[in-house]
C-alpha cells in the first residue's frame, strides 16, 4: 500500500509550517517545510536546532528539517501533492514574426535576457540547447534532492557531461525548456527566446525546491545584471485557492526580481472541488470520494474542506454503497479543530473498526490558517476497499462525506486530483470543475497560462527496432485552434478570473531527454541524428511558450514589471477566438505581437527623448541597453562611460527610453 501525500497545515503557537516531502520515503533524512516566523528568535531557533535554512524573504523561510524518527509513522510527514503538468505553434497571431523582424524591422529573440525553469529531468547537453560553438547556452543547472539535503550545482559543459541529468524517469524539463528557448538543432522544432542565457533548477518537487530553484534563477541573473523571466510548470489542486499559501507569498515576493509563469493546470474537465454557500435551502453537502483510475478499490490521497470563516464545519462520515447507489450510513457528526485528531484504522475482518468495511486508516485533523483567517479540515487516506460491486469491476463501497455548516458561511471542497476526485449525492450541490486552476497558480503576481489545441497531426519514426528514420504522421487528439477541456481554470473567492491568457499547448513538439530514451526507448518519438523529440500537450507546454514571448518583450523593455505585464495581457489577449463564452478562455488568446507592440510603446516608456529626466545626484538610477543588458546602476553623480546610443533609463521618477549623445552623458 502506497504512503499517502499530504498537504501540511501544521500550528503552533509561534509557527506556521507549510510544505513537506514529495517522494514516497518512509523515512527521509530531510523533511523540506516552507515556514513562517513572528520573531527573529525563532529564526535563531531553529538555525540551533540543526534546521537547514536554504533561503528566506521576509518572514518566509525554506527550511530542511532534520528528520530524527526512526519509525515511518511518525515521520509521515504531509504536504501536497504537486505534479508536472513549436514548429506549429508559431503561427498563431503571426508569433513567429517576433524571431525573424518582420512584425518590428528588429528581431527579438529573448538576447540579454535570463530564461530559468524550475523542473524535472533535463538534458542540459541536448543539441536544441548548444550554441554555434557546441557549447550549451544552459549557463547553470542546480539539483535539490530536498528529502537527502542535497544541493548541487553546475557550471558549465565538462560539469553536465559529468552529471548526465538528474533522472532517467522524467524527459519533462527538457521539453519545457526546448519551447521556452531552444534553437532546434536544424529542426523546425526551435523554441521561443532562442537567443537567452537558461538557467535550470531540479528537484523532487517539493514547494521548498521550486522556490529554492526560484532564487537560484534570481541570483544568476543578479550576477549577470540581466533581466529574468522564469517558468515553473507544474501543479497542485489541494490548497485555499486564494493566493494566502505561504508559496503564493513567497512567490509574490520574488516577483520583485523576475517574472514569473505558471502553468493553470489539467484539471479543467474534472470534478475535484465542491463550493457552496449555506443558507436556509442549503444547510449540508454531501459526496463521495472516487479514485483516478475509476475502479476505486484503493484510496489514496487528501482531501480539504475549507470554512469560509474562521469557525470548523462538522463533518460526518458515510458509507456509500454501488449496488444501491446511495448512502446506507451516516455517523454522527463531529468537528476538529486545533489538537484534535480524529483517526480510523480498519482491519477489514468483518467487524471493521467503526463499521466501515476497509482496509487501511483515514486521518481527519483541522485548523485555523493564520494566512487567510478560515479554518480547514484535512482528509488523509490509506485504504482498500476490497469487495467487489454486484456489477463487478469496482468497489463496492465508497468512503462518503457530508459537511454541516451556519446560515451565513459557507464551503470549498478541493481534492488532490492525482489520486482523488469527488463524486456528488442525490439532494446535494454538485462537484464542479469551475475551480480547477492550480493552487500554485493563484498568487497575486504571477503569470497563470491555459491551454488550447495548435496540432491536427503528430510526426513521429517507426521503432527504433526496425533502424527507419522515415516520418510518419499520425492524428493529434487536439484540434488546431480549439478550446481543450482540461485546461484548468476557475473564478476566485476575490473575483480574480483565471488563467491570464490561454496559449497554444497541444501538442507542441519538443526535445526530449536522451537519457531517458535510453532507457525507454520505444517511447514514441521522433529522431533525427543525435536528436529526439516528443509532442507533449499540457498547460505544462503552454506556459513556456509565455515565458519565451515575455523574454521577447523584456529585450524590447527591460524595464517590465510583472505588474506592466499583467497590463499587457490584459490590453492585448484576443477575444475574437473559437468558443469565447468557454470559462476556460474568459481573458482571452495569448497575442505575442499585440504584446510586444504595446511594450515598445506603450504604457510608461513615452517616446525617445534627449536626457529630459534629470534626477539628483544622489539618486538611484539605472541605465539598460536594448538588448536587456544592464550598463549602469548608482547615484545618478556617479554616471560614466556610457557610449552614444539609445538606452532605458530608470530613475525614481520613472523609466522612459532616451538618446544619450556621447560618452560621460
Amino acid at each position: 500500500m502506497k504512503r499517502y501525500i499530504l498537504l501540511l497545515i501544521l500550528i503552533t503557537d509561534i509557527i506556521f509550517f507549510e510544505g513537506g516531502i514529495y517522494a514516497e520515503d518512509n523515512n527521509p533524512s530531510y523533511i523540506p517545510r516552507i515556514v513562517k516566523i513572528y520573531s527573529e528568535e525563532e529564526a535563531d531557533s531553529l538555525a540551533e536546532q540543526g534546521v537547514d535554512i536554504l533561503r528566506r524573504r521576509g518572514d518566509i523561510l525554506l527550511c530542511l528539517f532534520p528528520n530524527t524518527s526512526t519509525r515511518s509513522e511518525d515521520s509521515r510527514q504531509r504536504t501536497r501533492a504537486i505534479t508536472p503538468t513549436l514548429d506549429v505553434a508559431k503561427g498563431f497571431y503571426d508569433a513567429g514574426s517576433i524571431q525573424n523582424g518582420k512584425a518590428t524591422g528588429t528581431p527579438y529573440t529573448g538576447k540579454g535576457i535570463v530564461v530559468g525553469i524550475c523542473d524535472i529531468g533535463i538534458d542540459p547537453l541536448h543539441p536544441t540547447f548548444l550554441d554555434s560553438n557546441g557549447q550549451s547556452r544552459i549557463k547553470r543547472v542546480v539539483q535539490y534532492i530536498e528529502e537527502e539535503g542535497i544541493r548541487r550545482q553546475l557550471d558549465g559543459d565538462d560539469d553536465y557531461r559529468n552529471w548526465v541529468t538528474d533522472t532517467h524517469e522524467n524527459y519533462h524539463a527538457t521539453h519545457v525548456c526546448g519551447i521556452l528557448a531552444g534553437r532546434g538543432a536544424g529542426t523546425p522544432y526551435s523554441g521561443i527566446a532562442a537567443d537567452a542565457d537558461i538557467v535550470v533548477t531540479v528537484s523532487t518537487l517539493t514547494e521548498v525546491g521550486l522556490l529554492a530553484g526560484v532564487e537560484d534563477i534570481i541570483d544568476y541573473a543578479k550576477e549577470a545584471g540581466k533581466p529574468a523571466v522564469i517558468n515553473i510548470s507544474v501543479g497542485s489542486y489541494n490548497g485555499a485557492h486564494d493566493g494566502s499559501s505561504l508559496f503564493s507569498q513567497y512567490l509574490d515576493m520574488c516577483a520583485d526580481d523576475a517574472i514569473i509563469v505558471l502553468s493553470a493546470g489539467n484539471e479543467g474537465r474534472h470534478y475535484n472541488s465542491l463550493i457552496s454557500p449555506f443558507d436556509r435551502q442549503t444547510s449540508s453537502v454531501a459526496f463521495h470520494l472516487g479514485n483516478t483510475a475509476w475502479d476505486e478499490f484503493n484510496m489514496y490521497g487528501v482531501t480539504e474542506i475549507w470554512s469560509g470563516m474562521n469557525t470548523p464545519l462538522n463533518i460526518s462520515l458515510g458509507l456509500y454503497d454501488t449496488n444501491v447507489k446511495n448512502i446506507v450510513r451516516w455517523d454522527k457528526p463531529f468537528s476538529v479543530d486545533g489538537k484534535d485528531i480524529q483517526k480510523y484504522i480498519w482491519n477489514g475482518e468483518g467487524s471493521a473498526d467503526e463499521g466501515f468495511p476497509f482496509v487501511g486508516e483515514l486521518l481527519i485533523e483541522g485548523g485555523i490558517n493564520p494566512e487567510n483567517g478560515r479554518h480547514c479540515t484535512t482528509l488523509s487516506y490509506d485504504f482498500k476497499s476490497e469487495e467487489m460491486s454486484s456489477n463487478g469491476g469496482w468497489a463496492r463501497y465508497e468512503l462518503a462525506v457530508k459537511v454541516t455548516g451556519e446560515p451565513g458561511n459557507d464551503v470549498e471542497v478541493y481534492a488532490d486530483g492525482i489520486y482523488t476526485r469527488l463524486s456528488g449525492l442525490s439532494g446535494s450541490p454538485a462537484p464542479t470543475k469551475d475551480r480547477s486552476i492550480s493552487d500554485l497558480a493563484c498568487g497575486f503576481r504571477v503569470i497563470s497560462v491555459g491551454m488550447y489545441g495548435n496540432r491536427d497531426s503528430i510526426p513521429f519514426s517507426a521503432p527504433i527496432e526496425f533502424q527507419d528514420e522515415t516520418v510518419y504522421f499520425q492524428p493529434s487528439k487536439f484540434k488546431y485552434g480549439a478550446t481543450v477541456d482540461y485546461s484548468s481554470y476557475g473564478t476566485l473567492r476575490d473575483g480574480r478570473v483565471l488563467p491570464l491568457t490561454v496559449a497554444p499547448g497541444g501538442s507542441l513538439m519538443s526535445a526530449a531527454s536522451r537519457p531517458y530514451f535510453e532507457r525507454y526507448p520505444y517511447h514514441p518519438h521522433l529522431r533525427s541524428g543525435d536528436t529526439i523529440w516528443v509532442d507533449e500537450g499540457g498547460t505544462s507546454m503552454s506556459s513556456p511558450y509565455v515565458a519565451g514571448y515575455i523574454a521577447t518583450w523584456l529585450e524590447a523593455d527591460p524595464t517590465l514589471t510583472v505588474e506592466d505585464v499583467k497590463k499587457i495581457l490584459a490590453s492585448t489577449n484576443r477575444l475574437d477566438i473559437p468558443e469565447p463564452d468557454d470559462p476556460r478562455n474568459a481573458n482571452g488568446y495569448f497575442d505575442p505581437v499585440k504584446g510586444l507592440m504595446m511594450a515598445l510603446n506603450a504604457g510608461k516608456i513615452e517616446g525617445i527623448e534627449d536626457s529630459g529626466m534629470q534626477p539628483n545626484p544622489d539618486d538611484h538610477i539605472e541605465i539598460y541597453d536594448l538588448t536587456g543588458v544592464k550598463r549602469y546602476a548608482g547615484a545618478a553623480s556617479g554616471m560614466s562611460g556610457i557610449e552614444k546610443g539609445l538606452y532605458i533609463f530608470k530613475t525614481p521618477y520613472g523609466a522612459k527610453k532616451i538618446a544619450i549623445s556621447g560618452k560621460n552623458d
